[in-house]
């Protein structure tokens, strides 16, 4: 009998052990290994849903667009939300289908067999994705975790306290930043 209670308080101890080693409190991570952290963050870019401002600089002008972007498996879609010429713009992709759709400009167009244009730099699943597949980089620098691009186009700024995103940006072909993204608001879904 004494056995059993002896075996039972170790095993309780050493999942007690496991599990404060490995577990995730709300936004408050309790990994000490950088690269698991690392690969915690990262794998919470598949279904989330957020509200981001993307600063677009052209050579001659600059725009600046509120959206609201979702991403849930197979599932992606952004709205424009500011105001403008193409407030309301929906562009939905699931099951290899993309819709476009805008009220105001009475505007829906359905393509079948569709892949690429949902592909892009826009989206943190497709960062992820591009990171998670070359020799990319972490560092932390000013209470930020920044993921890099083997290529050094794209970084990604990760508050460390949170691990939620806050900006990503992207570089053109001038190595200059061509596209910001700040993320107001990320939940994860």
């Amino acid at each position: 009998m004494k056995k059993l209670i002896f075996f039972v308080i170790f095993l309780l101890l050493f999942l007690l052990f496991l599990y404060y080693n490995t577990s995730i409190f709300g936004n408050n991570i309790i990994i000490k290994d950088e690269n698991k952290i690392a690969s915690a963050c990262l794998d919470s870019f598949y279904n989330y849903e957020a509200d981001i401002e993307v600063t677009v600089k052209g050579n001659k002008t600059t725009n600046v667009y509120e959206m609201k972007q979702i991403v849930n498996g197979e599932y992606s879609s952004f709205e424009v939300t500011s105001t403008g010429k193409i407030k309301g713009l929906k562009v939905e992709f699931q099951d290899k289908i993309l819709k476009f759709a805008n009220t105001e400009l009475k505007l829906n167009k359905i393509y079948e067999n569709y892949e690429g244009i949902m592909k892009n730099s826009l989206f943190l699943n497709n960062f992820a994705d591009e990171f998670k597949s070359s020799n990319s980089t972490t560092y932390k620098e000013n209470n930020k975790i920044i993921f890099e691009t083997e290529d050094a186009k794209k970084k990604l700024y990760v508050s460390s306290e949170t691990l939620k995103p806050e900006k990503l940006e992207i570089k053109g072909d001038s190595q200059n930043t061509a596209i910001c993204i700040v993320y107001k608001r990320i939940e994860t879904l």
